[in-house]
C-alpha cells in the first residue's frame, strides 16, 4: 500500500482487500473490522470474545510452607516445598537497613532429603576432621562434597569443567564456622521431624514461617569435652595466669587466650564460657589458700 497525504490515510488496491481483510481480523491488537467498500454487502465483523483464560491453579506461599530455625551467626535452617519437592535450605542471612528484616543472600546450598541425610551419616567423619585440625575433602552424595578446613565445614556443589574434565566447586554452596555446625548439628533432630511430618505434609499450612531460635550449642568435637579434657583447662589457665595481674585480666581475655593455646577458632569456647569461669575461680581459690 501507499500512504495518502491528503486523505491521510494508506491505500491499497483492490486486488489486496481479501488479504488486507484476513491480515486485520486475524491480529490481536484489532478490536473489530468492517468493510464499507460495498455498503450493499458490508458486514461489520466482530472478533470474537476471548475465551476465559483457565484459572491457573492457585500457587501455596512459599512461606506457608517454611519452618525456619536460627543458627549461631547469620546462618538459617529452613525446611520448605518448591516446587512440590520438600528439602533443607542452609543459607547466610543479612539484616536490610531499611526494613531492619532478614534477608537471604547468595551463600546457601538447599538439599534434598537424600542430601540431608548424607550430611547427618558424615556428621562424626566431619567432627573428626574438624577436632584433628585437618583439610579433609570427600564427596557426600551426588555433586554435593564436603571440605573441612581449619574451623570450618564447606558443604558445596561442584560441576565438572567442560575445557579440562576437572571437577570444581560451584556458587552452591555455604562454609560454616565450628560454633555454626555446632549449632546446624544440635537442631538435626528438630530439623528431621520438619522434613518427614513438617513442611510440605499436607496439613494446615502456617500463616507466617515458624523461626525458632537455636538450641544452646552443644560442644563441637573441636571443643574437649568437660569430663576429657578439663584437666588440660586447666592447666593450660594457669599457665596464662601465672604472674598477671588478676585485677587487669579479664574472662574474656583469659578465654580467648585458652581458644588459642588450644587451638581453637576465636569465640569456640563462647557457650562454655561458664565452665571456663568456674576453671579460673577454682586457681584463683587453690593461689589463695
Amino acid at each position: 500500500g501507499k500512504w495518502n497525504a491528503g486523505l491521510k490515510c494508506w491505500i491499497w488496491p483492490g486486488s489486496k482487500k481479501a488479504t488486507l481483510l484476513q491480515d486485520l481480523q486475524s491480529c490481536s491488537a484489532v478490536q473489530k473490522v468492517q468493510d464499507k467498500t460495498d455498503s450493499a454487502t458490508a458486514q461489520p465483523f466482530e472478533k470474537p470474545a476471548a475465551k476465559a483464560a483457565a484459572k491457573a491453579p492457585e500457587k501455596r506461599n512459599a512461606e506457608e510452607e517454611e519452618q525456619v530455625i536460627e543458627l549461631a551467626g547469620d546462618v538459617r535452617a529452613t525446611v520448605n516445598s518448591f516446587q512440590g519437592k520438600t528439602g533443607v535450605d542452609l543459607r547466610k542471612f543479612f539484616t536490610d537497613k531499611a526494613s531492619g528484616e532478614p534477608r537471604p543472600t547468595a551463600k546457601g546450598v538447599r538439599l534434598s532429603p537424600t542430601e540431608w541425610e548424607a550430611v547427618r551419616k558424615a556428621t562424626h567423619r566431619i567432627d573428626s576432621a574438624l577436632s584433628e585440625g585437618k583439610e579433609s575433602f570427600w564427596n557426600l552424595e551426588g555433586d554435593l562434597n564436603a571440605s573441612i578446613g581449619p574451623g570450618s565445614v564447606d558443604l558445596r556443589r561442584f560441576y565438572e569443567d567442560k575445557k579440562d574434565g576437572e571437577k570444581k566447586p560451584g556458587k552452591k554452596g555455604i562454609r560454616l564456622s565450628s560454633a555454626q555446625w555446632s549449632s546446624l548439628k544440635a537442631e538435626m533432630d528438630s530439623l528431621d521431624k520438619f522434613l518427614s511430618g513438617g513442611a510440605g505434609s499436607g496439613g494446615p499450612p502456617n500463616k507466617k514461617p515458624k523461626v525458632q531460635k537455636a538450641k544452646a550449642e552443644k560442644p563441637s568435637a573441636d571443643i574437649p569435652h568437660e569430663d576429657e579434657d578439663h584437666g588440660r583447662w586447666k592447666a593450660e589457665l594457669a599457665k596464662i595466669m601465672e604472674g598477671r595481674d588478676l585485677q587487669q585480666l579479664s574472662l574474656r581475655k583469659v578465654r580467648g587466650e585458652l581458644e588459642a593455646a588450644l587451638n581453637l577458632p576465636e569465640d569456640a569456647l563462647l557457650s562454655r564460657k561458664e565452665e571456663v569461669k568456674n576453671l579460673v575461680t577454682s586457681i584463683i581459690q587453690g593461689q589463695s589458700t
